[in-house]
């Protein structure tokens, strides 16, 4: 998607109401070319690392069919990766362009019934450079009023995990509503909540309220101790303040940036 395309689909966004704050994580990366059965190997590898790191995922399950819905199966990939491999392939992915993607259940979670998911993780990549590659995961309980999700030290975990696994480009983790509806920047990245950096950042550069975090080799940065809620006025305002400072200090990237299509800017 270019970056008027991508303007266009954030103007019809705009127009809809807000949706639910439940935060979610992207992860971008340098191209890498990799067949898919390198793709999933990768792929399998980041997901038991997360296994356990939270209380949202005990296992990874591939649900291909109603019928294992309904009876709460499903393909263990972890244990079977050929035959999720072909599986991906039966739907459409190859060695040149590929999207995994998989559901997390736990019995740790108020679950609503037994079927319910409590997370899910994907990877792009492929051989075709046409972005760099991303990772996705959210975590959240459905069964809650309202639905909660990680902790600060849960996504914590989790972001120490894809670093060791692969050093990212970016990681931000925030709702969707404020990058639609909210943001300062609209050719920046910023999800409001939290956001890794491949650098060391002097929290003295950001709002005194800001949290800073050393993982891996970079900063993981958090707007406060919570996730974001964005139909909260104060809450909105520090994200805004943080996304300011992070653009004033030099390190938000812009979207054209992550998509390998300029320099930084």
């Amino acid at each position: 998607m270019n970056d008027n395309a991508r303007l266009e689909t954030l103007r019809l966004l705009q127009t809809r109401p807000r949706g639910s704050d439940i935060p979610e994580l992207k992860g971008t990366f340098p191209f890498k070319p990799e067949t898919l059965k390198k793709g999933v190997s990768s792929f399998l590898e980041i997901a038991k690392s997360l296994i356990g790191t939270n209380r949202y995922i005990e296992e990874w399950r591939e649900v291909r069919t109603a019928q294992e819905h309904a009876n709460n199966t499903g393909l263990d990939i972890i244990n079977n990766p050929e035959e999720f491999i072909s599986h991906l392939q039966k739907r459409g992915n190859d060695d040149a362009s590929f999207l995994i993607e998989t559901i997390g259940f736990s019995s740790k979670i108020t679950r609503s019934a037994p079927n319910i998911y409590t997370a899910g993780i994907n990877y792009s990549g492929g051989m075709t450079f046409y972005a760099n590659n991303t990772l996705g995961f959210f975590g959240y309980n459905e069964g809650s009023t309202p639905p909660h999700t990680l902790t600060l030290q849960e996504w914590k975990k989790v972001v120490s995990e894809i670093v060791m696994w692969r050093p990212p480009i970016y990681i931000g983790i925030g709702s969707q509503n404020y990058g639609i509806h909210d943001r300062v920047f609209e050719h920046r990245v910023w999800d409001g909540w939290l956001g890794w950096f491949p650098v060391q950042i002097d929290c003295q550069g950001l709002p005194s309220y800001a949290l800073t975090f050393d993982v891996g080799l970079g900063t993981l940065v958090a707007t406060q101790e919570t996730n974001v809620i964005t139909n909260n006025p104060a809450q909105r305002e520090r994200a805004k303040e943080v996304e300011i400072a992070l653009a004033q200090i030099g390190v938000l990237p812009t979207h054209e940036y992550l998509l390998g299509r300029a320099e930084w800017q």
